[in-house]
């Protein structure tokens, strides 16, 4: 089927990437046409003097063993520890997520605070963490994220100051990719808060997350950034590790379903249409017999179900 083949390859993550590119070009018409409040739900206006550091900023629920992996690599990172710091919100899971932060509280700056229960709108907990954090850098991290290279905060520094760049997405891995057949696959370039790396300035200037998603928060800060025209950069010099999407049920499609569903209330109906339609773009890829493909196609299939399926949230 060459068809499907060049719908594939005209659809692949890198070129979603392109702040030049076609679709990315159109949307912003649409925008200037049809413009609405860019704003994410990060308070702004604050006068708080930030620092030349890094901030590692981790949303922890369900997930102690990943979570006590990350922060030992963050402890053997090669940057002065002055030059950084972790911050950890513990999502609703409990003493035994405390028990593993505090294991480190000696080895790097940290920042710790917890909620009694799970707040389940991931954007607004990206959004506690950003303003818990105090470096001038930002780096988004998944507490399943893996940091094998002991320089990768340095390098991070340095890439910024080199290149004068809003946004750095290094390349990113399979994790287990050897022992786990699902595991064998991962889009190396995306907006994806595995391992992407911020400005505090074009997080301000966009004001964070959406703070009312269940999922998508992510993706939908990359719409706004190439909306305002942050300046990006793909590298592979950092590197980090991750499992990518493998759905054992339906609940994280519909989840993103029902966050881009929820996105008409803040996009302009022009807007949100193309955002829409464009998450519907994975739905051929379910005439393809290989398991990368068709997890896309269950991104797809999420979404147009949550259109029949709006009187029930879902998180994950």
């Amino acid at each position: 089927m060459p068809w499907l083949k060049f719908w594939i390859k005209f659809y692949n993550m890198k070129s979603n990437l392109n702040s030049n590119g076609a679709r990315v070009k159109f949307l912003r018409t649409l925008y200037r046409w049809f413009p609405f409040d860019i704003q994410g739900g990060l308070p702004v206006g604050s006068s708080r003097e930030y620092k030349p550091i890094i901030s590692c900023l981790i949303c922890a629920s369900q997930r102690p063993k990943e979570l006590d992996e990350l922060l030992s690599d963050l402890s053997r990172q090669r940057i002065a520890r002055e030059k950084y710091e972790v911050v950890v919100l513990n999502d609703g899971g409990g003493e035994v997520i405390r028990h593993i932060v505090e294991k480190y509280k000696d080895r790097f700056d940290l920042s710790y605070r917890e909620n009694d229960t799970s707040r389940r709108f991931i954007g607004q907990l990206r959004n506690v963490t950003i303003a818990m954090s105090t470096g001038q850098h930002v780096l988004f991290l998944d507490d399943d994220t893996r940091i094998l290279q002991e320089d990768f905060l340095e390098k991070a520094v340095a890439l910024f100051e080199k290149n004068n760049v809003d946004i750095i997405i290094p390349e990113g891995r399979a994790l287990y990719g050897i022992v786990k057949l699902k595991h064998d696959y991962f889009d190396p370039y995306s907006f994806g808060n595995a391992g992407c790396l911020y400005t505090r300035d074009i997080l301000d200037k966009v004001g964070g997350f959406r703070d009312d998603l269940p999922s998508y928060e992510d993706i939908e800060l990359g719409i706004r950034m190439n909306l305002v025209r942050a300046t990006m950069m793909i590298t592979d010099e950092l590197v980090y590790f991750h499992p990518p999407f493998y759905f054992t049920s339906m609940q994280k499609p519909l989840s993103i379903g029902k966050s881009i569903l929820k996105l008409r209330r803040h996009y302009s109906w022009p807007v949100w249409l193309v955002v829409f339609l464009n998450a519907l773009r994975f739905l051929p890829c379910g005439l393809v017999p290989n398991l990368r493909y068709q997890q896309w196609f269950k991104i797809s299939w999420g979404v147009l179900l949550a259109c029949f399926k709006r009187d029930k949230e879902y998180y994950y």
